[in-house]
């Protein structure tokens, strides 16, 4: 999908899908407008179980953080079962990125072997965050809003940054478990597309107090 395509598009195209039964098995909804990846969810989700989705036997959400190995084995094992009283199991996770060092393997493995009696629906506000063999397995929708700057300057983002790094892999090496590593790679992720001229600083700020 076009990054250019705007929101009215996507949301076309998820309705074209729908009507013509040409939906894809996993969905990536990215960007800082979550009202309209919301809207997105509940297109897809309302279709294959009612619009009391959330409170359906086949609807399972993911909005962990870290997301372990554990939740994302239990999405597997769901994904091989028919649905128990919808069309399909919908499987919400929400903020993908937050996905622990060992769940990763074991979500592509998910993405690679697809069940048909599935849709996964992931959200994440930016893409860049995920690892390329995750991200390439899924359907790509890109829901963004223009904000305004914050006023503070790039130069102070990236002092932050560098010291953020530094703290995070320090923990990691006195004390290298699952969250600590987890916050090291999210923090590298930062700071490996920081001097992306593309990249919504604000947006990495934020991210960035969220993580630290």
């Amino acid at each position: 999908m076009s990054e250019k395509m705007s929101q009215n598009s996507a949301m076309s195209l998820l309705k074209r899908q729908i009507e013509r039964g040409t939906l894809p098995q996993a969905y990536l909804f990215y960007g800082n407008d979550e009202k309209a990846k919301d809207e997105a969810v509940y297109l897809l989700a309302a279709h294959f179980l009612g619009e009391n989705y959330a409170h359906s036997p086949d609807f399972f959400k993911i909005e962990e953080d870290p997301i372990t190995i554990e939740e994302v084995r239990m999405l597997k094992i769901k994904s091989s079962q028919s649905a128990v009283s919808g069309k399909k199991n919908i499987f919400l996770i929400k903020n993908i990125e937050n996905l622990s060092h060992d769940a990763s393997p074991a979500m592509l493995k998910l993405l690679e072997e697809p069940s048909i009696n599935s849709i996964i629906i992931a959200t994440t506000q930016n893409k860049a965050f995920l690892l390329g063999t995750i991200k390439s397995r899924f359907s790509v929708f890109r829901f963004w809003t223009p904000e305004p700057e914050t006023g503070k300057s790039e130069d102070e983002l990236k002092t932050k940054l560098i010291k953020s790094l530094a703290v995070a892999e320090s923990a990691v090496r006195k004390n290298p478990n699952s969250g600590n590593i987890l916050k090291f790679e999210k923090t590298l992720g930062i700071y490996k597309i920081i001097n992306d001229p593309t990249a919504n600083k604000r947006l990495l700020g934020e991210y960035l107090n969220l993580i630290t």
